[in-house]
């Protein structure tokens, strides 16, 4: 293994925040790079989506799933997303592009150097033909946004402190990102998890990197989208309220630095997108169960 401090060759790095990053020598033309704590992993890319403990999405050959693997005498368990090669134009759009894992890999390292709170990043392998497979740390015991407005995590729901934190975290996840020029276009509830730290607090992170693109204009129309999607996937359950989605979008206008009448504005701006996206919502399911 050949141990280098490689710089992003995507988006530009924190030179005070160096990252170590281990090119990884791995069998049958696959390639890939690692975080150094997990470089000397047995990496074989053919054999980590085999016999997973849990599978959390499979559709069209692309899969995600948890795995616990074995490191120093015991299991540890890793998230393993593996995403087949695509085919007709969009082959060609991959082609012309870096592997999707390796874009998200690096990506969440630049994010962790912003103090955007994301999954740990552990590897990116990718292959010409055989597509590529990004592996992020798990965190026991957590739950995404979803799982929480299920009722999975009553603490959550009744303790008002412990509700008010988490709807910060994820507020002031989005604000950061958008300071930092991107944006997330499917920041659906699902792409949140919650969890406990060493300390009891709830903490939030961002698991999901497939969505976030690039806003070096910082358009108000994708911070627009971003909470709007947010806030669409979350208005159909009954343990959120109007005064939670309020009080998360206070927090991001707070952290985005608005003044009361920008403030004003743009709730008016967000609300009426929201509430276009769930009637769009409510169509579209409605359309689906006539059909079944």
């Amino acid at each position: 293994m050949i141990k280098n401090r490689i710089r992003l060759k995507y988006y530009p790095m924190n030179p005070f925040k160096l990252q170590i990053i281990v090119e990884l020598k791995l069998p049958g033309n696959w390639k890939g790079v690692a975080a150094e704590k997990w470089s000397k992993l047995a990496f074989e890319p053919e054999k980590l989506t085999q016999n997973p403990d849990v599978v959390f999405k499979s559709e069209n050959g692309n899969i995600t799933l948890l795995k616990n693997i074995e490191v120093g005498g015991k299991k540890i368990p890793f998230v393993i997303k593996k995403n087949v090669r695509r085919t007709g134009i969009r082959a060609l759009a991959d082609f012309l592009r870096a592997p999707k894992s390796q874009r998200n890999f690096y990506l969440a390292v630049l994010l962790k150097q912003k103090d955007i709170k994301v999954a740990e990043p552990v590897a990116a392998l990718w292959h010409r033909k055989d597509g590529s497979i990004y592996i992020t740390e798990y965190i026991q015991n957590s739950l995404n946004l979803y799982d929480i407005a299920f009722g999975k995590n009553k603490e959550v729901l009744v303790k008002f402190s412990a509700r008010k934190a988490v709807i910060r975290q994820v507020a002031e996840i989005l604000a950061k990102l958008h300071k930092a020029n991107f944006w997330h276009r499917d920041s659906k509830a699902g792409n949140f998890i919650i969890y406990k730290d060493k300390n009891g607090s709830y903490r939030v992170k961002l698991i999901d990197l497939d969505g976030i693109k690039q806003d070096s204009t910082s358009r108000q129309e994708n911070h627009i989208r971003t909470l709007s999607r947010l806030a669409g996937s979350l208005a159909r359950f009954k343990a959120v309220n109007f005064t939670d989605l309020y009080r998360g979008f206070l927090f991001y206008c707070r952290a985005m630095e608005m003044n009361a009448d920008e403030t004003k504005e743009f709730f008016r701006k967000v609300e009426r997108v929201t509430v276009a996206t769930r009637l769009l919502t409510i169509v579209s399911d409605s359309y689906e169960l006539k059909e079944k």
